[in-house]
């Protein structure tokens, strides 16, 4: 009896936790919100190609024109699935868009290390020295939801990474604990940056923008590196 039930369901249900990009807007400037994005996916295209990404209203006082928005980021690759933080209008008018709407602050999605003074260019025509870059050093654990960022320099970790954390770094990733969660190295293009960890059981690992997902990378127990090789991530362990 239950083997025939069984055969004649269409679906089950299951619950199960996904990390998306969130994109968080700062204000409703279309040509300013497309330029910006443009350059952050030459930065890391392969990294942002057909992308499920959640906008985040929370930080606008007015509503935007949410059409225009979604097909902004759907011409640069990106898939928009939902959006948080927007007044009653804009909810509405995205749940009649076929969006999703999520009803978690951005306190929620995302607790954000912010760079130090140091890392943070005093203007945007201000050019960093060799001798400015410097690496950036946590000594706690990075916990699900967290995202660190080493602009210019190397990101070293001390301790673990959660699932749901994400490393991203101009330079290499140090990680003298578990990697989980996402680590994206050489962000700004170095194809040389290298990933190390004590142990490797990530959702995502980025080269330079090239990636592998969790469903092709093979667990390692010990201590590994993960490189680039022409344009495919390889990942071995050191002895």
């Amino acid at each position: 009896m239950t083997d025939n039930l069984l055969k004649l369901q269409a679906f089950k249900l299951k619950g199960r936790l996904y990390t998306f990009t969130v994109i968080q807007l700062l204000n409703a400037d279309k040509a300013a919100f497309e330029q910006q994005l443009r350059e952050v996916i030459l930065k890391a295209p392969k990294l942002f190609d057909n992308t499920p990404v959640v906008l985040d209203c929370s930080a606008l006082e007015n509503d935007i024109d949410l059409d225009v928005f979604c097909k902004i980021m759907r011409e640069n690759n990106l898939l928009p699935v939902g959006i948080q933080g927007a007044k009653p209008l804009l909810a509405t008018l995205a749940q009649c868009s076929g969006l999703a709407v999520f009803h978690g602050s951005s306190t929620h999605d995302k607790t954000l290390i912010e760079e130090s003074p140091e890392e943070v260019a005093s203007s945007s025509d201000e050019l960093i020295s060799h001798e400015e870059l410097k690496t950036k050093l946590l000594t706690t654990p990075v916990r699900s939801g967290q995202q660190v960022v080493s602009k210019g320099g190397d990101l070293v970790i001390t301790a673990s990474v959660s699932h749901g954390a994400e490393l991203l770094a101009d330079g290499n990733i140090h990680v003298y604990g578990a990697l989980r969660g996402r680590a994206l190295a050489g962000i700004s293009g170095d194809r040389n940056a290298r990933i190390f960890c004590q142990s490797l059981d990530a959702e995502l690992i980025s080269i330079a923008g090239f990636y592998k997902l969790s469903d092709v990378i093979e667990p390692h127990a010990g201590p590994c590196q993960i490189y680039l090789q022409g344009d495919h991530i390889q990942v071995e362990p050191l002895c």
